[in-house]
């Protein structure tokens, strides 16, 4: 089995760690998948001349170990080192969303395969598989990764399932259903990963919540109204709780009841747990 091992600049071997951390994809395996994409395209050439960087280096699987001298001598590229450097820095010429749909090129394929048939998939994702009817794919702008937009028939209700968390797909000979045409279409038009759209949370802060409202970008909902004190925001509960839980008493959630009292519980569980844990040291 033949072992790559390559220098490369700080700032590629930044990228491909990067990507490896949040798509959860070892680095050996993003060699190889980036490897076996690029072998019969063109490479952007990179000329970095005399430069101190990390090593990178893993194996070649068996079924690019085979090929691997073959494809290396028709590029023309006189050292192998500068082959790789070339891949890599193909590879991460691109958007992090681009670099997805090389990393997980069968999967995206496969669900554009059963969109254009008109036909449901199934999928499995998170070790559980799921029967869906696939209406799109979508980028989250603020995360720059994709979605799956769809109808889950193990739920029975509109998903969004991120591309790099399927395991897998395959197709089924059942017709797509579109349970709600106007709906699907706004939610392309107003995509975002929790399906907020037409959701609304009304909150109190505090005047120290107000700062750290400012501060906390980070899945922050689009606000809506302002008036008093009182925030509107088109916000969905999955996200009211991510976004709103790390506010602590600095936020009152007001409506809906059902949200305000899923996060009187949560709290209340956490409390527990700290309770829990001074009576074992006492």
């Amino acid at each position: 089995m033949k072992k790559v091992r390559v220098r490369i600049s700080d700032f590629m071997n930044e990228i491909i760690k990067s990507d490896s951390e949040y798509f959860k994809i070892p680095v050996g395996r993003i060699g190889n998948i980036i490897f076996k994409y690029y072998m019969d395209k063109n490479l952007n050439k990179v000329e970095l001349g005399n430069f101190s960087g990390e090593v990178l280096q893993f194996n070649l699987n068996k079924n690019n170990d085979e090929i691997f001298m073959d494809t290396f001598v028709r590029s023309g590229v006189e050292t192998e080192a500068e082959y790789w450097r070339n891949i890599i820095f193909t590879y991460i010429n691109n958007l992090r969303y681009k670099r997805e749909e090389i990393l997980f090129e069968k999967i995206f394929r496969k669900i554009k395969e059963g969109m254009q048939d008109k036909r449901k998939i199934k999928i499995k994702y998170h070790k559980y598989i799921r029967l869906v009817n696939p209406y799109f794919v979508k980028v989250a702008d603020d995360e720059n990764r994709s979605y799956l937009f769809c109808y889950c028939e193990k739920n029975n209700d509109y998903r969004n399932y991120r591309i790099s968390e399927i395991e897998e797909v395959w197709f089924t000979n059942e017709n797509i259903e579109i349970k709600d045409k106007k709906y699907i279409d706004d939610m392309y038009k107003n995509f975002d990963p929790f399906l907020s759209y037409k959701n609304t949370v009304k909150v109190e802060f505090t005047e120290k919540g107000v700062e750290l409202y400012e501060k906390v970008l980070t899945n922050r909902p689009r606000l809506l109204n302002k008036k008093d004190g009182i925030y509107i925001f088109e916000c969905d509960n999955k996200l009211a709780l991510v976004y709103f839980a790390q506010f602590f008493s600095n936020v009152k959630i007001l409506e809906p009841i059902e949200l305000q009292q899923k996060l009187k519980n949560e709290l209340k569980r956490t409390i527990e747990i700290y309770e829990n844990e001074e009576e074992k040291n006492v």
